[in-house]
């Protein structure tokens, strides 16, 4: 009868980490998720569950996985699919495009406009479709070398020999002086006022 009490508290012992790691698993989705603007703790939710419960089915055939690992990839292929149907078929392992999905969906407010459309199953509305597309950074021009020379520099001084140049009045040093003298005057003022 002792044996069959010390069994259940093993087999709880041993199911502790891998239920923190799920946890763990469901705070990184639900972080991820909530950088790209997904402000709504319900649909967040919804979103992290559905993701981890795949996340575990696809861990079974493969334990060695760590669930973070297994639950990011998931995330990942369901933003892939997700923009696929949106209409920007790159590979969403690449960086470049994860980031350029991310700024699409900036661009297009959806967490504004269509917050229960992000990841969602259902067909996107064409406005979303329209305003994830146009949100997609187009590649700027191709710098090319000039052959033109270099102009001079100038900064600001009257050079003493260019004809062109004006000379200044004495008056600038004679007000910049008369500025600073009164700056001191009131710091002194008010310093003997306060002592």
């Amino acid at each position: 009868m002792h044996h069959s009490s010390v069994q259940p508290n093993e087999s709880v012992a041993t199911s502790l980490p891998a239920v923190a790691a799920w946890d763990e698993a469901f705070l990184r989705v639900e972080s991820y998720l909530r950088a790209h603007h997904l402000e709504s703790r319900v649909l967040l939710n919804q979103l992290a569950t559905d993701i981890i419960r795949e996340a575990r089915e696809r861990s079974q055939g493969n334990p060695q996985k760590k669930p973070v690992v297994v639950a990011m990839e998931v995330t990942h292929s369901r933003m892939g699919a997700w923009f696929a149907r949106a209409g920007d078929a790159g590979d969403w392992s690449d960086e470049r495009v994860r980031v350029r999905g991310r700024l699409a969906l900036l661009l297009a407010d959806l967490p504004g406009r269509w917050p229960n459309c992000f990841l969602s199953a259902e067909p996107l509305p064409p406005e979303l479709g329209a305003a994830l597309a146009s949100g997609v950074l187009q590649p700027g021009p191709e710098l090319r070398f000039s052959n033109m020379p270099p102009a001079p520099l100038e900064f600001g001084f009257n050079a003493p020999d260019n004809p062109n140049s004006r000379p200044q009045s004495g008056w600038f040093v004679v007000r910049a002086a008369g500025w600073w003298l009164c700056a001191v005057g009131l710091f002194g003022v008010a310093w003997a006022a306060s002592h």
